[in-house]
């Protein structure tokens, strides 16, 4: 049955929105019926597009809030329904619903707008007087009137709209009105400074300044932020609500009431206390001021003994002075603490907090917050600690969706929607010493200044991909690359490194096709156990998945657990307890995985470890996690785990059967090859612990390697050589067919000692000629060095152009 003509609208919007999310494979929330009204052209979707929230950006938003109520969508159109009963156009549409979306506060689309940094009561405001009729519909503003809007030094280089609000009026400055006061969440807003009108903007700034007369100590060493919010000068906050909540929490408390800001250095801990003021200038009701004080300033030019007491004791004065208006910011507070600072210093300081005379929000490293608040229990009690994690890729996307506009307003370009996910997606994969959303935002900041120099008018991911190759050493065209194409050439990419052991590779790529979609939970992204002899190609298997996966062969950590045969090496793994030497270096895996988590672990010769040691990663397999010494969790959800093994070498290899001479067959019976690698399988079974074998994902046997296989082992070691020697000496490498043979015949190819031996007779055939022709000035740039055999011996000879030609 058909709608009725009244609804028609809506159910149209509803069966958009249901088709968004099932396109994502989410529920369908009122975030994608948000996304489906920004997806049909109209005035309603006009009203979006002017604060620049068009349909992906609303995807990305919705893919991390949820509605409170489980029929949020069902709720949301009968509001639009009775909402446009009481307007001139009964029909309820769009609009309506655009309107009854901006009213519920508990849903997915009022905190997609919120964070995606719009002012939720003025699109409100807009859609109920387009809808009263009070205004006529309005259009998205043509470029030309957002350039006007442009700061002078800006204008005359920005070629595309920019802004995500575009005020044109006859007032210096945009005002706006402050936003309601949003109610605590776990979901990510924006915090943004109530901008004053001129009429009252004295008021504003007279009611969070500080009279230097009054304050000389904190006018001097800090930064009033509050006042700077109040002003507009601050930058909106992203993704950090709940930090900000409990901060005010904690201010609260009675007793403890100093929060101390712990987190990884770029996490945002100072975006934590400037989204503090911002609240606080935003909030009628509350008149206290964020002072943000330097460390290192207040420690300087105290040499003398006494001086930083002396300091404290007026800083702590003023704070009293204020009445509780005053709260101090120190960054890098554990430095007022150590022996920079003094004991008398530290002892003044810990006396003002245990009084509550110095209420102060601080911050710090984990590893500077355990070394010296948490080792003092009189101070780490003075402290509540706040954990400020490492956002997500998916909340520092939202998060930077909502400050992307002022970068683009400050390099005067256009951020394409593809550069946001691409500088956080390659930033979190590629750069491993920063932390998101930081190391994302300078991505996007350099890639806007190198776009405006060029004369660039929007950032893509080609100009986010020049960046992080740059930054990480990552091939550019490995990047644009996309991910899908990859991953379904898998067994094409690694058999560019690996030769024969097609079956073999073919089930790696299918484990990690696999787990690339998604099915793989918090487990690693693969692990697998190869067996067999040596010099059959476990080793460059393990390269050939870091340079397919994470575009380079060095992109790998590699452990020989030979030496780890002893059951106290398992310390030097995740690293020595606490009273031990080396408890502060961290082990050799865990700070390899933490410092660069996308990454190969190769684990060699596990046979060789103690069992202690091997037990050590069932956590590793089965939830993607290891403990380190220090008490840290690293994640190694993103890692490949290879391990190697020559477990069952003892096994009789297949060899070759039938007669003697020309008629002899060139490799062993399929039957013999099975029953071989059964039988490495059932010596890795015996060998290892039942709960580890269990968990891995594929065990793989490697058969010998063929004649056939080491022969083409030879012409890619050779090309290599090629490739080396035309680049150093500027001479080319040709090699016969029957040089390829003669190789073989030499030494290059054992049954039983795989790739390995036609290495050692390329290195004596082929390179020790060449390199003492080169030496003896034989071979020069320009010249050919041609190897081929001549008398049942293998021989190099150089030849020059002009021979060449007249040998032809």
């Amino acid at each position: 049955m058909s709608a009725p003509r009244s609804d028609s609208e809506l159910v149209a919007l509803r069966k958009l929105a249901e088709d968004l999310a099932k396109g994502r494979n989410e529920r369908p929330t009122t975030g994608h019926l948000l996304a489906a009204i920004a997806a049909r052209p109209g005035s309603a979707a006009d009203l979006l597009k002017e604060r620049r929230l068009d349909t992906e950006v609303l995807l990305k938003a919705a893919r991390v809030t949820m509605d409170d109520a489980t029929d949020g969508v069902a709720k949301a159109l009968q509001r639009a329904r009775d909402f446009a009963a009481r307007t001139p156009d009964r029909e309820p549409g769009a609009m309506h619903l655009l309107f009854a979306l901006c009213q519920e506060r508990l849903t997915a689309a009022h905190r997609a707008i919120e964070q995606c940094g719009s002012d939720v009561v003025k699109l409100r405001t807009a859609a109920m007087q387009i809808a009263m009729g009070i205004v006529g519909p309005r259009r998205c503003v043509p470029p030309v009137a957002v350039q006007l809007a442009l700061p002078p030094s800006a204008s005359k280089h920005a070629p595309s709209p920019l802004p995500r609000r575009i005020t044109i009026a006859s007032s210096p400055a945009p005002m706006a009105s402050p936003p309601p006061r949003p109610a605590p969440s776990s979901q990510h807003r924006v915090r943004r400074a109530r901008l004053a009108a001129p009429s009252t903007s004295h008021g504003a700034t007279s009611r969070f300044a500080l009279d230097p007369k009054k304050f000389p100590t904190l006018t001097a060493l800090g930064k009033n932020l509050t006042l700077a919010a109040a002003n507009g000068e601050l930058d909106p906050v992203v993704g950090r609500e709940a930090e900000i909540e409990r901060t005010l929490d904690v201010l609260a408390k009675r007793h403890a009431n100093n929060p101390c800001l712990v987190g990884v250095a770029g996490v945002g801990k100072t975006s934590v206390a400037r989204g503090l003021a911002l609240q606080m200038a935003t909030d009628d009701a509350d008149d206290r001021v964020v002072i943000e004080i330097d460390s290192t300033a207040l420690l300087a030019g105290t040499a003398v003994r006494g001086a930083l007491a002396e300091r404290i004791a007026q800083l702590k004065a003023e704070v009293k002075r204020s009445e509780g208006r005053v709260v101090v910011f120190f960054d890098e507070v554990h430095t007022l603490f150590g022996n920079d600072a003094g004991d008398e210093a530290a002892s003044e300081l810990k006396t003002a907090l245990a009084k509550g005379e110095l209420p102060c929000v601080g911050a710090t490293t984990p590893e500077e917050y355990k070394r010296v608040i948490e080792a003092d229990p009189a101070l780490a009690r003075r402290f509540t600690a706040i954990d400020v994690p490492e956002l997500s890729p998916e909340e520092a996307t939202v998060a930077l969706i909502g400050i992307a506009p002022l970068f683009e307003a400050h390099h005067a370009v256009r951020y394409a929607s593809a550069a946001l996910d691409a500088s956080v997606q390659w930033s979190a994969r590629y750069v491993a010493d920063r932390a998101l959303p930081d190391k994302a935002v300078a991505i996007l900041d350099l890639a806007g200044a190198r776009a405006r120099r060029r004369g660039l008018a929007e950032v893509g991911r080609e100009q986010i991909a020049e960046v992080v190759s740059e930054m990480a050493g990552v091939p550019t065209e490995r990047l644009l690359e996309t991910d899908s194409d990859r991953m379904l050439r898998l067994e094409e990419l690694m058999a560019v490194r690996v030769v024969g052991h097609r079956a073999s590779l073919a089930r790696v790529a299918t484990v990690l096709r696999r787990n690339a979609s998604g099915f793989r939970s918090r487990r690693p992204i693969g692990s697998f156990l190869l067996l067999g002899p040596t010099g059959v190609g476990k080793t460059e298997t393990a390269k050939a998945i870091a340079e397919c996966l994470f575009h380079s062969p060095h992109a790998m950590t590699r452990l020989d657990l030979s030496e780890y045969a002893e059951s106290h090496a398992i310390a030097r793994l995740v690293g020595a307890p606490p009273g031990y030497v080396g408890h502060e270096a961290g082990g050799q895996i865990t700070e390899a995985v933490r410092k660069k988590p996308y990454q190969v672990v190769l684990l060699d010769e596990i046979e060789k470890a103690h069992r202690d040691v091997l037990e050590a990663f069932l956590q590793v397999f089965d939830e993607g996690r290891l403990t380190d010494g220090r008490g840290r969790t690293i994640d190694f959800s993103n890692t490949v785990l290879v391990l190697t093994s020559n477990l069952g070498a003892d096994v009789e290899q297949p060899r070759a059967r039938g007669r003697i001479g020309f008629g002899a067959r060139a490799s062993a019976t399929e039957a013999d090859t099975k029953a071989y690698a059964d039988a490495l399988i059932a010596a890795a079974r015996a060998a290892l612990p039942p709960e580890l074998y269990n968990r891995l994902d594929e065990v793989l046997p490697y058969a010998p390697l063929t004649r056939a296989d080491v022969a083409e082992v030879a012409r890619r070691m050779l090309a290599t050589l090629g490739e080396d020697l035309e680049r150093a000496q500027g001479v080319r490498l040709d090699v016969g067919d029957r040089a390829i043979d003669m190789l073989l015949d030499a030494g290059g190819f054992d049954p039983e000692l795989g790739a390995r031996p036609m290495r050692r007779a390329i290195g004596r055939l082929v390179e020790a000629p060449i390199a003492e022709m080169i030496l003896r000035k034989e071979l020069v740039r320009g010249d050919v060095a041609l190897v081929d055999v001549e008398d049942g011996a293998l021989l190099v000879d150089a030849v020059r152009p002009s021979k060449r030609r007249a040998h032809a």
